[in-house]
């Protein structure tokens, strides 16, 4: 066996329809695919106001994409190890706190040369967001 990459990383969330809402309309991340809300269903596709179960967000494969998890109950947020790229962390930073994203601090270069910050999701969820050495003409 060769592994190929990550297909998807899942994200426990409290409420489908309002992360999909957020991760779309504020993180930015397409719909790739809404699984049917009918788990005996064998074809087609649920929306965003009525998803299935199976949610995915991001870029065509073979990219990474995020697969939004409601689990029922509550959810235990915390980080998560999740590490999103940008091109442009400082306009990415203006963007989603001026759509009230909770950061923990500003974007930072680190040593290395990448800028680094973290910030939350509505269910508590830690992220980095990171802007790699390459594109430090942006910044």
């Amino acid at each position: 066996m060769v592994v190929l990459g990550i297909d998807t990383v899942a994200i426990v969330v409290a409420d489908r329809r309002k992360a999909i809402t957020w991760y779309r309309d504020v993180l930015g991340l397409e719909i790739a695919y809404l699984g049917p809300n009918d788990p005996e269903a064998t074809g087609g596709s649920g929306t965003p106001e009525d998803p299935g179960h199976w949610i995915e967000l991001g870029p065509r494969r073979p990219r990474t994409r995020v697969h939004l998890c409601e689990l029922g109950g509550e959810t235990e947020p915390g980080p998560t190890g999740i590490t999103f790229l940008t091109d442009n962390i400082l306009a990415d930073y203006e963007r989603m706190t001026a759509k009230g994203v909770p950061f923990s601090s500003s974007p930072k270069q680190m040593d290395w040369g990448e800028w680094l910050c973290e910030f939350r999701d509505p269910d508590g969820n830690v992220f980095d967001l990171k802007q790699p050495s390459e594109f430090a003409s942006s910044s």
